[in-house]
């Protein structure tokens, strides 16, 4: 597993090097009504298991709802507010924890995002796009007054579909921050993956 995370950072990180060379080789049109887009999600989140592969905890599927405000400087570049709020739940050995294994994860974060808007017809637009940045991750035991946040960090990437104003979009992040509570000493990486809308001006 920890093979697997660093090699999915790795890549993410790889493209976001990479994205702004060939972005400024090609030549592509700013979508009209960009300059701030505003957005809303709903999807899955999956804790993946940290580096201690002694350490039988799992994570059972949860969910998450999203929303985000992308002010974008550049045909290619923005800069993103994100609020996460998602739900999961412990299975198997958790040493430091009693009472219910159901947590609350809320998680903010500010990110540079890279894109490359591709028109496709007289109205629409693809739009890929990755980005990363930092934040916190705010995670609270339900039934308890256990809260505790801690710095996180963000890697993802996305495609949206945009109509005029509106647009439809999926993408997939990892939240990664160092869980040290209930026994725990890891790195965890919480997987998130929703769609939703999005409205542009």
């Amino acid at each position: 597993m920890r093979f697997q995370s660093v090699s999915r950072v790795s890549v993410l990180l790889a493209v976001a090097v990479v994205a702004p060379t060939l972005l400024l080789a090609q030549g592509a049109t700013r979508p009209a009504f960009d300059r701030v887009t505003i957005g809303g999600r709903f999807g899955g989140l999956s804790g993946a298991r940290g580096p201690d592969e002694a350490d039988l905890t799992n994570w059972r599927l949860g969910w998450a709802t999203s929303a985000d405000v992308t002010v974008w400087l550049h045909e290619y570049v923005g800069l993103r507010a994100n609020g996460t709020w998602g739900q999961d739940s412990i299975k198997g050995t958790a040493p430091g924890m009693s009472g219910r294994r159901k947590l609350n994860k809320f998680s903010y974060d500010g990110d540079v995002v890279l894109r490359y808007p591709a028109e496709v017809g007289s109205a629409g637009w693809v739009i890929p796009y990755v980005f990363g940045g930092a934040g916190a991750a705010s995670i609270h035991q339900l039934d308890s007054d256990d809260t505790f946040t801690k710095f996180a960090g963000t890697f993802g990437l996305g495609v949206e579909y945009r109509i005029k104003r509106i647009g439809f979009k999926a993408e997939g992040r990892d939240v990664v921050y160092q869980l040290d509570r209930w026994g725990f000493d890891r790195t965890q990486h919480d997987i998130v993956w929703d769609g939703g809308i999005t409205v542009s001006f």
